[in-house]
Formats: C-alpha cells, sequence, structure tokens
C-alpha cells in the first residue's frame, strides 16, 4: 500500500492534469446533451364486480362484500393492455410520434424505430405496493404529461372493453331467451283463449293453462329484470382505474445529471491513469531487474 500511495504522488502532477481535463470536457459534453423532463402517472386498479349488475341492485347485506380495489388478475390485465398494439397505435396517432421522434416516414422500418422510440420514453410497471405507475420522459415538459394522462386514460378505456365485451354476450343471450320465453307465453295464453272459448266448461285444463302462463309469466318478468338490470349496469359510466396521482408538467429535468456524468468521468480517469501510472514504474523496475 506504501509503495502505491508513493508512485500515486509521483504520478501525481499528471493525473491531475489529466483528471482536470476529463472534468472541464464532461462538463463541456453534459452541457450539449439535451434536457429530458418526466411526468408520471399513478393508479390502482378497480374491482370489475363493483360495476355488475348483483352488486349495484342487490339488496341484501353477504356475507362477502365487494372490494374496490383489483386483484392480481386485474393489474396483470391492465399491464398486458399495455403492451398492445392498441395503445401503441392510438398514442403513436394521438401524438403524431413520427414527426414528434423525427422518424423518416419513407423508410422500410419505421414502425420498427416508432415503437423502438415509444419503448424509450414510456415506461409502465407495477410497483411493490401493487400500483402501476406510467412514467414519460422527454424534452417538452407539458408533451410527456399529456402523454402520461392519455395513456392512463387510454388504458381505462380498454380495460373497460374487455371487461364488457362478456357482459354484452351475456346480454344477447338473455335477449334470446326473453324471445324464446315471450313466444312460448303468448301460445300458452293463446291455447288458453281457445280453451275457454270452445269449451267453458273444461274447468281441468283451464286451470292447468292458467297456472302454466302464470308460471311462463314468472319467469318471464325474472329473466326481464334480470336483462333490465344487466343493461343498466352496462350503459353506467364509470372508470376502471382509481387514479391516485395525475402527471403534471415537470419543473426539474431528469436528465442529463450533469454532476454524476462529470463525476464519473473525473473517477474513470482517475482509475486509468492511476493503473496506467503502477504500470509504468513497475515495468521499470521489471527491467531494471
Amino acid at each position: 500500500m506504501e509503495e502505491l500511495i508513493k508512485i500515486l504522488l509521483k504520478w501525481f502532477r499528471p493525473i491531475l492534469i489529466v483528471c482536470s481535463l476529463a472534468a472541464v470536457s464532461s462538463a463541456a459534453i453534459s452541457l450539449l446533451l439535451p434536457e429530458y423532463y418526466m411526468s408520471s402517472v399513478m393508479f390502482l386498479t378497480a374491482n370489475p364486480h363493483i360495476m355488475d349488475s348483483k352488486t349495484l341492485f342487490s339488496n341484501e347485506t353477504g356475507d362477502n362484500p365487494t372490494y374496490l380495489f383489483g386483484g392480481t388478475n386485474d393489474i396483470n390485465r391492465i399491464l398486458a393492455l399495455s403492451e398492445s398494439r392498441a395503445l401503441e397505435g392510438y398514442v403513436i396517432e394521438k401524438f403524431n410520434l413520427f414527426e414528434h421522434y423525427e422518424i423518416d416516414t419513407t423508410d422500410a422500418q419505421r414502425d420498427y424505430w416508432v415503437s423502438e422510440s415509444l419503448n424509450d420514453h414510456v415506461s409502465i410497471i407495477k410497483t411493490p405496493k401493487g400500483m402501476i405507475n406510467i412514467e414519460v420522459i422527454d424534452k417538452d415538459p407539458q408533451f410527456a404529461a399529456d402523454m402520461a394522462n392519455a395513456i392512463a386514460a387510454r388504458l381505462d378505456v380498454l380495460n373497460k372493453e374487455v371487461i364488457t365485451e362478456k357482459k354484452k354476450d351475456m346480454l344477447k343471450l338473455y335477449e334470446g331467451k326473453l324471445a324464446e320465453r315471450q313466444q312460448t307465453l303468448t301460445l300458452l295464453k293463446d291455447s288458453m283463449i281457445r280453451t275457454i272459448e270452445r269449451n267453458p266448461d273444461d274447468t281441468v285444463n283451464i286451470n292447468i293453462l292458467e297456472s302454466l302462463v302464470e308460471s311462463a309469466v314468472e319467469k318471464y318478468n325474472t329473466l326481464y329484470t334480470i336483462d333490465d338490470q344487466e343493461k343498466a349496469a352496462l350503459s353506467q359510466e364509470y372508470s376502471t382505474l382509481y387514479i391516485l396521482e395525475n402527471a403534471v408538467p415537470a419543473v426539474k429535468r431528469h436528465k442529463p445529471v450533469r454532476s454524476f456524468i462529470v463525476i464519473a468521468a473525473t473517477l474513470l480517469a482517475f482509475v486509468a491513469m492511476s493503473f496506467m501510472a503502477i504500470f509504468i514504474e513497475k515495468f521499470k523496475d521489471f527491467e531494471l531487474g
């Protein structure tokens, strides 16, 4: 250790000069680098069952409450949607990213380059606490904030479409069943009317038909209520995300961190010069030996 210190002291002046040059040049270069600003949106996923008809129109207090926030599956669905072409295409078109990222639209690989540029500037991750964070960096702080908010809003739309898709399929099923029950009810009513007109004294068959009609009406009304509630639940305006923090234009730049660049360059120069000094001195000793 003492020998190393002696070598470094002997080479103090060259090391100092090189480190100073590295600090000055890195500082100058860092001033030429473009400044980027970061905006972020943080949100929780909503429990999709919150807007189910059974939850909205329930008159009973169940033992299992419907929680406001979604679980792992809901988070994973948002993360999957964040990687979808549907979201990417929307953002590229809305913010004209070919022009914004200065991508040549005549290039055959333009779609690849714009996708790569978007991925470099946008990050959507799950936090350790189960929240989702959207981070957007850009040279324009307002642009970054607008894009982050737009991505969150679009994810909400796409997520709602996925959730309601199955509900729409169920509505089609209910409507088909309603039509069948309406047809059955009409046939029973007509049969009962004909029986009464033709043989009013046939009380046995009339009573049977009346019971069948009442049962058919009850079944129809039950299914109609379910269908009506499903339609009402589906038409409700709601968000599938709980936004905790909307994006705002950043005041302080995100990068470059000029102090880090200068310190890193200076340390690298010091390490390189130290190794060179030790190597040269040891090589001299080897030749003399």
